[in-house]
């Protein structure tokens, strides 16, 4: 059997305020996995990691118009939840798609350095 060459894919965002992207994802239930000046790895159990980077000329406004930041959920309705306790900026609310295969739900969360995040999956 041949052996598995990649094993995860851990995209790093560029942020002006790390300070404030950290504590967005910590307020989602993600940990911090990695903590250095200027670098956060942030995870999720075994499939999700991801690093942040402080980047003071970043520009948000460009980077979203060619990257969508998308991440798979079992319950979208939890994580709608969880940013109106949190007072997390809802910017598309609960949106339903039907495929031949079922029914997927999206909503999409404004970052604080301005990135689209979209959960997508079951109600």
């Amino acid at each position: 059997m041949k052996s598995k060459l990649y094993t995860m894919l851990m995209p790093i965002l560029k942020v002006k305020d790390l300070d404030a992207e950290v504590a967005f994802y910590l307020s989602l239930g993600f940990e911090l996995s990695y903590d250095d000046e200027g670098f956060k790895a942030i995870q999720y159990g075994d499939s999700i990691e991801f690093g942040l980077s402080r980047k003071a000329d970043v520009n948000i406004e460009e980077v979203s118009r060619h990257f969508t930041w998308q991440i798979a959920v079992n319950s979208v309705q939890t994580i709608l939840d969880i940013c109106r306790e949190k007072n997390l900026e809802v910017v598309q609310d609960l949106k339903k798609y039907t495929y031949d295969f079922g029914d997927i739900y999206t909503i999409t969360v404004k970052s604080p350095n301005g990135y689209d995040v979209v959960f997508e999956g079951d109600l």
